[in-house]
């Protein structure tokens, strides 16, 4: 059963909870949370919402009308956004930086409601399942479809000079290649000969799968083999310029600013002696603090007894591993220590999980008032 528009976008985004993915996924606390920044937003026919590479500052939902999601170009539409569905929260993933992935429009006089994407964020950052979700959507919607985008992928493979996977119809085997040249003017790439016990493993006219990664990202496409050529006595493989790519960008890790107000103390111990300090940043896998300069603390050190006191309830002892030490430029007695968490038990972590969750939450409200 459809939702009766009523007087309120809060109440109309309460009752469109089961009726919207995005909505359903969240825990009933968030979705109320949410609902109370709610606002209507108007566009005409016509109207550009956000253009692609924009900062992203909300997530929106449709009331009625229809939005067209588009790439660089008005004839290049990647999707159509109508009556109760979303929009705009791929922007606001960390894994997007904080960009617009595509741009929106109204194709016709079309009503929205506006959420507020600091809101949304602060959402997320405690909803795992949910933002993997997210991103595997997200990942599906950037397959690369232009040529000069392609292009520009492909060369930056070219020069990485990393190993390719490569799938053959031929072949029951993954085989390994390189990408050894791009010709840009006729829109072809050149891989280089694989080694495989059957004879001639790749001919033209087959399709190649091929797989690899830029700096850690991975990146696939499939393309066609247009002629096996003989080059210096190997033969290379001219293939047809993929028509499609993905390239699947990774999540960074949400790290917790706790802020001047913060009690928050970090207390390490190295050689029976302890040092205290204050706590800037913590995340699941990490934390930041500061201790007075010139203790015998220096990277690289693995330091087993280690208690971060979150508040006057909270605390965990994870075994920590020093990553950077920093000078504090309003402060020169005091030294910045990075490091991550090699060893957190469960309870721990559940502790931390719980204690980041609830001061985000403390912080909206606060935000709200």
């Amino acid at each position: 059963m459809n939702p009766v528009v009523p007087v309120s976008a809060k109440e109309y985004l309460m009752q469109l909870v089961n009726e919207n993915e995005f909505l359903r996924a969240l825990p009933p606390s968030d979705a109320e949370l949410i609902s109370q920044a709610a606002e209507y937003v108007t566009f005409e026919a016509g109207q550009t919402l956000f253009n692609k590479g924009d900062l992203a500052d909300a997530m929106y939902f449709v009331v009625d009308g229809l939005i067209l999601i588009i790439d660089d170009g008005d004839e290049d539409v990647l999707a159509m956004q109508e009556k109760h569905s979303h929009f705009g929260e791929q922007g606001l993933l960390d894994v997007n930086e904080g960009r617009r992935t595509a741009g929106a429009k109204a194709a016709e006089g079309t009503k929205l409601i506006k959420i507020s994407g600091e809101l949304i964020r602060s959402m997320l950052r405690h909803q795992a399942q949910l933002v993997e979700r997210l991103e595997r959507v997200g990942a599906e919607q950037q397959e690369i479809n232009r040529n000069a985008r392609k292009l520009q992928l492909l060369l930056r493979v070219e020069r990485s000079r990393s190993s390719l996977s490569m799938k053959s119809p031929r072949v029951p085997n993954p085989l390994s290649t390189l990408l050894i040249r791009v010709d840009t003017d006729r829109e072809i790439i050149q891989l280089d000969e694989v080694v495989s016990e059957i004879r001639n493993p790749v001919r033209a006219g087959d399709e190649l799968s091929l797989s690899g990664s830029l700096s850690g990202t991975p990146i696939s496409f499939k393309t066609k083999v247009l002629e096996v050529k003989l080059v210096d006595g190997n033969n290379l493989y001219e293939c047809a310029l993929p028509e499609r790519m993905v390239y699947q960008q990774q999540r960074t890790q949400f790290r917790l600013e706790l802020g001047a107000a913060s009690r928050a103390e970090a207390i390490i111990t190295k050689e029976a002696r302890k040092y205290r300090g204050k706590i800037i940043d913590v995340s699941e896998g990490g934390a930041s603090f500061r201790l007075r300069k010139g203790l015998p603390i220096q990277v690289g050190d693995l330091i087993d007894h280690c208690e971060l006191a979150l508040d006057s309830e909270s605390s965990i002892r994870p075994k920590i591993e020093i990553m950077n030490v920093k000078a504090v430029a309003k402060a020169p007695n005091l030294q910045q220590f990075g490091v991550r968490f090699i060893g957190l038990a469960t309870a721990d972590l559940a502790t931390l999980k719980e204690f980041m969750r609830e001061s985000e939450r403390r912080k909206l409200r606060n935000s709200r008032m």
